[in-house]
Order: C-alpha cells, then sequence, then structure tokens
C-alpha cells in the first residue's frame, strides 16, 4: 500500500534528482523509498546485539577445543 508524503527540498536538488530519475528509469517516489528502507534496515541492524549479529558465522565448528588449542600452540610455539 502507498502513501504520499510531501517532502520539501532544495530546488537545485529537486532538479538533480528529477534528472538521475529520469536517466535510471526510475521516479523520485521510488528513490526515496529505497533510501528510506536503507536509513530505518542500517538503524535497525545497528541495534543487533553481538550473538544476533553474528550467530551462524563459524563455519567449521571445532569438535575439541582443547585439542585444537594444543595443536595450535605446538605449531605456533613448539609446545
Amino acid at each position: 500500500m502507498s502513501v504520499k508524503l510531501s517532502l520539501s527540498i532544495n530546488e537545485e536538488v529537486a532538479t538533480q534528482i528529477k534528472s538521475y530519475a529520469e536517466k535510471h528509469n526510475t521516479s523520485v517516489s521510488k528513490i526515496a523509498e529505497e533510501q528510506f528502507i536503507k536509513l530505518t534496515q542500517h538503524n535497525k541492524s545497528a541495534r543487533k546485539t553481538f550473538t544476533q549479529k553474528y550467530a551462524g558465522t563459524m563455519h567449521t565448528p571445532i569438535a575439541d577445543i582443547d585439542e585444537a588449542r594444543d595443536e595450535y600452540l605446538k605449531g605456533e610455539y613448539g609446545v
């Protein structure tokens, strides 16, 4: 569902955005909507907790963390 929204912007900016929209075969409304979506989604992602942001990003689960640590130490320090 679309709703009307009135905006007031600088006349020079309005001319530039209309020209841009015409060259890119889109509308000023579509450009504005896309930018508003980006702004609001960015704010949502900024509010995510660390766990929400990075959950599921570890691709290779470590079955035995102690063994992995020992292997690392042997390789790094010869321990």
